[in-house]
């Protein structure tokens, strides 16, 4: 569904990013702060990340921005498979002549079947996942491994620990990420997270 967020990203002069969820816009909104506030990238237009609501949605998003100055927008998609399909799709289709246009989150992850949480460095995930679920046995943090995708690990644990995830609890992670890492600040972060966001966001300036 269209909304505000949308609505923001039609604003004269702003660059949109299309990503697939809200979680997402969370997420690089923080990331686009801390590597500002730092000078690792200076963007010459407002970089704004309105959410598609889905793959399914995307296409009808990327014809809408399309609409106001005849250039498609990037698109940023789930290393998953319903990611990787939509990517053939649009491939083949409304992107046929812009290709590189539509990224995977894999490219910058450097994991297979990647989300955007997995931009996020695992400690500070899980720290965030434990507030959020105070009552298993076992914290995440005491299970989350490196190198896998975060997501996947937080269900696989959910289940095992009977917790039951709410619906829309990724997008309260991401919010509480957010806050968190806005708060700590760049200095937080390890350098081989630093060197992946800006790679990504050197890929929206280069889109």
């Amino acid at each position: 569904m269209l909304n505000l967020s949308l609505a923001e990203s039609l604003l004269l002069g702003c660059h949109p990013i299309i990503v697939e969820g809200t979680s997402d816009q969370h997420y690089l909104t923080a990331i686009k702060a801390l590597l500002i506030g730092a000078k690792k990238i200076a963007p010459v237009r407002e970089l704004v990340f309105p959410p598609s609501g889905g793959t399914k949605t995307a296409r009808v998003v990327a014809s809408i921005l399309t609409g106001r100055d005849e250039a498609l927008p990037i698109m940023l998609l789930d290393g998953d498979e319903a990611g990787a399909r939509m990517a053939r799709e649009l491939r083949s289709g409304l992107y046929t002549d812009a290709k590189n246009k539509i990224l995977c989150i894999n490219d910058f992850t450097g994991l297979e079947n990647s989300e955007i949480e997995d931009l996020i460095p695992e400690k500070l995930f899980a720290e965030v996942v434990d507030r959020l679920e105070r009552t298993p046995e076992t914290p995440f943090a005491d299970v989350v491994k490196a190198g896998e995708p975060l997501v996947g690990q937080v269900e696989d644990w959910a289940e095992k620990q009977g917790v039951s995830l709410q619906e829309g609890w990724k997008v309260e992670v991401a919010k509480r990420t957010k806050q968190l890492a806005l708060t700590r600040g760049i200095g937080a972060f390890e350098e081989a997270a630093v060197a992946k966001w800006v790679k990504l966001f050197e890929a929206f300036a280069n889109g």
